[in-house]
């Protein structure tokens, strides 16, 4: 069967089912191909008996309305169809010398906290955030005006200068023109583990937008799991025409004479299509296409650029209310800091050294939020650390499960020693390593981040491009600009189509 497709999407991650979304409204005839049996990507649920998990989502920043970051949910055409739970607080950061408790919405609250744990350095916490404010200014008029996208773009200079002033240095840097204090930099730059860099290598131009967001405007769930959202986008697309097919994964990327000419995909066939918008790793797109339809010298930076690190999730269904492990219901997120800096942490992470001591952990009280998901007197958690790939991949499977066994394990110890008789409690036990999210995803080595978000892979000018050396062919979500995460995989949805559409 051969049909024609204004854009043919392979893979069904939250990127492609929003730049999907905003095609159709506008008239597109787009399809939307994914190998898996729902559509998502991460932006899934999972469920285990009664109790159900949100596979990735930690905090989406922003979605609330009046906010920059809704504007994305209302041009998707969902604002309407999905609820956002807001956290209670945005989180509370744990370690030996400083706990920290983040409000929602309460920027100059968190600045007070910053004062009571570093009284020297209050003039320089204003001018710090200050600073950050304005930048986020001009990130969101660059972002979101109205104004064509290229007259955006070469008018940044001078409306948005910021945007280039700051957009290439590490997140250490720019906290460094505002203090020399080492422990308060790691302290602002609590929620690295959701960039996957320590400040010290982190790009500030992919940081500093969700930094003040989650401050100003808040983190939240969705109500239903993440899954809601992805259902929401589907329909969105099939009001408005067009088509989602799942369980069919793509077999070939057509080229002829150097542009797109379609897809094969395992259900339909030859489907005939102007533009292939892939949210797939780009490893794969130049798999499905050919290498013989890329230069030599394309090919070889591709290889060179760095993955992000992997992650490692447990998911526990406890078969008590949280209040019964002393869990206040304000609480959501608590960050879990090692002694070490970040950049120490890191390293052991990389290496695969995960000991308590080692690498700093997180909590999410899900239920806390979002009680629908779990049966009535009864809660659910995640424990969550970054991870190197190292060697998930290449275990036979009897080493494997001793490897993902010893990892829960030790979240659990960790997670038992602030909630005293956890394990007692626990119902159900899921976990996901870097080969389960290679597994769903065929992310290499399971990179959950695209490309790693250093200075010289991150920004408009240095992140891979949205658009490929082959006619028709482009790049959408976490591996393309801005970058991963929920609001940054449907900001590249509406980069995409504003600039090529």
């Amino acid at each position: 069967m051969s049909e024609q497709y204004d854009a043919v999407f392979i893979g069904a991650g939250l990127g492609a089912l929003s730049a999907a979304s905003i095609l159709a409204q506008r008239g597109r005839r787009v399809l939307v191909v994914d190998k898996h049996n729902v559509p998502g990507g991460y932006a899934t649920n999972f469920k285990r008996k009664d109790f159900t998990f949100d596979v990735s989502l930690h905090s989406f920043d922003g979605v609330v309305r009046g906010a920059e970051s809704f504007k994305v949910i209302e041009q998707c055409g969902v604002a309407d169809k999905v609820e956002f739970l807001h956290h209670p607080t945005l989180y509370r950061y744990r370690s030996q010398d400083v706990d920290i408790t983040v409000g929602h919405r309460d920027l100059e609250g968190y600045k007070r906290e910053l004062y009571r744990c570093f009284p020297d350095e209050v003039e320089n916490i204003d001018r710090l955030f200050a600073e950050s404010q304005r930048n986020y200014r001009d990130l969101c008029g660059f972002l979101y005006h109205e104004r064509p996208f290229w007259l955006r773009f070469l008018s940044t200079p001078f409306i948005y200068p910021r945007v280039l002033k700051y957009g290439h240095e590490t997140v250490d840097h720019y906290f460094s023109r505002f203090t020399s204090n080492e422990r308060l930099k790691e302290v602002l730059s609590a929620q690295w583990s959701y960039y996957g860099l320590p400040a010290k290598d982190l790009a500030f131009g992919y940081f500093s937008y969700p930094f003040i967001d989650y401050l100003q405007n808040g983190g939240y769930s969705i109500k239903g799991g993440s899954q809601a959202l992805s259902d929401a986008l589907v329909e969105v697309i099939e009001q408005n025409g067009g088509r989602v097919e799942l369980a069919s994964d793509v077999k070939q990327i057509l080229v002829e004479r150097g542009r797109v000419g379609g897809v094969v995909t395992r259900r339909s066939g030859m489907v005939r299509a102007k533009n292939v918008i892939a949210n797939i790793s780009p490893h794969a797109v130049v798999a499905l296409a050919g290498e013989g339809h890329f230069r030599q010298k394309y090919l070889a930076k591709l290889r060179e650029l760095k993955l992000s690190i992997s992650g490692f999730q447990v998911y526990l269904g406890l078969n008590c209310p949280l209040s019964e492990l002393g869990v206040g219901p304000e609480e959501y997120i608590h960050f879990f800091a090692p002694p070490k800096s970040q950049r120490e942490q890191f390293a052991h992470i990389q290496a695969g050294e995960l000991h308590a001591d080692n690498t700093s952990w997180s909590i999410n009280y899900f239920s806390n939020v979002d009680p629908t998901l779990v049966p009535q007197g009864k809660s659910s958690l995640g424990l969550f650390t970054l991870t190197g790939a190292s060697d998930w991949h290449a275990l036979q499977k009897l080493d494997y499960r001793r490897k993902k066994r010893a990892l829960t394990d030790l979240l659990i110890d960790n997670a038992s020693s602030v909630l005293p008789g956890l394990r007692d409690r626990i119902e159900i036990c899921e976990a996901g390593s870097p080969r389960t999210l290679t597994k769903f995803t065929h992310n290499p080595a399971g990179a959950i981040y695209g490309f790693e978000q250093n200075t010289k892979q991150s920004g408009l000018f240095n992140r891979f491009p949205q658009k490929y050396p082959v006619k028709g062919l482009y790049q959408v979500g976490a591996w393309t600009f801005p970058g991963a995460g929920f609001i940054g995989t449907m900001l590249s949805a509406r980069l995409l189509a504003d600039r090529y559409f």
